[in-house]
C-alpha cells in the first residue's frame, strides 16, 4: 500500500481524488464537473494529485501489470499526495520519466464501509398450507426492510466486479434472494414451530428471528454483505380467500368442542 506519502498538496492540473457523494455504496472517481464515463482523466491518474479518503471509506486503485489486474487498498482516514518514491513495482513499470504530472493508467473506486444500506422488500402472495389441514392453503404476503453494510470489502470485491457494479441491480438481486429465503422459512414455520396458519400474523417476532438468522449467513456468503437487521413489518393473510374462511370455521368448532368438554 506504499503508493502514497505525506506531502504538500500539488497545484496546477493535479486532481483531488475524493468522494463527495452523500449516499453511495460503490463509487468510481471522476474529475469534478465531469460525468462518469465522459472523461479520460478518470482512468488516468496524475502524479502529484491528492488522494483523500474519509474515515469509514476505502479507496481501491485498480491497475494493470504484466501478471494481471492489481488492486491497492487505502483505508481512511487518508490525505496524501500520489508519489512513486516508495512504490517500486509501479515505478519500474511506468518509469521515472512519467513523473511530473503525466498520468498513469488506473481507476479509483471508493467503497462506503460506514453507511448502513436499507432495502425494503415485499414478498408477493404465495400459498401457505396449514399443517393440520394440508388441503387448505391461504395466500400470504410479507413486507419488511433489510439493513446491511460492507464489513469485508475484500470478499465483496471478490463477488462483485467494481467496474460493472450497479446499485439498482444489486438491490433487486437482494430483494429476489430475500423473497426466496422468506418463502422457504414461512412455508415450513407453522409445522416446525407448531402453530396454525391463521395465527401467523401474531408470530411476526418469531418469524423475524428465524429469517434474520437464516439470511445473515446466506447474504454474507452469496453477496458479501453484513446483515445488521431484518425488520418484518407485516405478514398479511388473504382473509377474503375460501381457505381462510374454512380454517376460521374449523378453529371456532374446535374451540367450542374444547369448551364443552371442559364444562362436562
Amino acid at each position: 500500500m506504499g503508493l502514497f506519502r505525506n506531502a504538500l498538496k500539488a497545484g496546477g492540473m493535479m486532481d483531488v481524488i475524493r468522494c463527495d457523494e452523500q449516499s453511495y455504496l460503490i463509487w468510481k472517481w471522476h474529475p469534478n464537473g465531469s460525468q462518469k464515463g465522459n472523461s479520460r482523466r478518470e482512468n488516468a491518474i496524475r502524479w502529484g494529485s491528492v488522494l483523500r479518503v474519509r474515515e469509514g471509506e476505502v479507496a481501491v486503485f485498480v491497475y494493470s501489470q504484466s501478471n494481471g489486474i492489481m488492486q491497492d487498498f487505502i483505508t481512511g482516514p487518508w490525505d496524501e499526495v500520489i508519489r512513486t518514491d516508495n512504490f517500486p513495482v509501479l515505478s519500474s513499470i511506468i518509469g521515472l520519466a512519467y513523473q511530473g504530472g503525466t498520468p498513469f493508467q488506473a481507476e479509483v473506486y471508493f467503497i462506503n464501509l460506514a453507511k448502513i444500506i436499507q432495502v425494503p422488500f415485499a414478498v408477493p402472495y404465495f400459498d401457505l398450507y396449514d399443517p393440520s389441514f394440508p388441503d387448505l392453503c391461504v395466500p400470504t404476503a410479507v413486507r419488511g426492510t433489510l439493513s446491511f453494510n460492507i464489513a469485508d470489502y475484500h470478499e465483496f470485491i471478490r463477488l462483485h466486479k467494481l467496474a460493472d457494479f450497479n446499485m439498482d441491480l444489486f438491490q433487486k438481486q437482494i430483494r429476489d434472494a430475500m423473497a426466496r429465503y422468506i418463502k422457504n422459512i414461512m412455508i415450513n414455520a407453522p409445522e416446525e414451530q407448531g402453530f396454525p396458519v391463521i395465527q401467523i400474523e401474531r408470530k411476526i417476532s418469531l418469524i423475524n428471528g428465524l429469517v434474520e438468522r437464516d439470511v445473515k449467513e446466506r447474504l454474507e456468503k452469496d453477496f458479501g454483505v453484513n446483515v445488521t437487521a431484518v425488520d418484518i413489518s407485516a405478514i398479511e393473510l388473504d382473509k377474503t380467500s375460501d381457505a381462510y374462511a374454512k380454517l376460521m370455521a374449523v378453529t371456532k368448532n374446535v374451540l367450542a368442542e374444547n369448551v364443552t368438554a371442559y364444562i362436562i
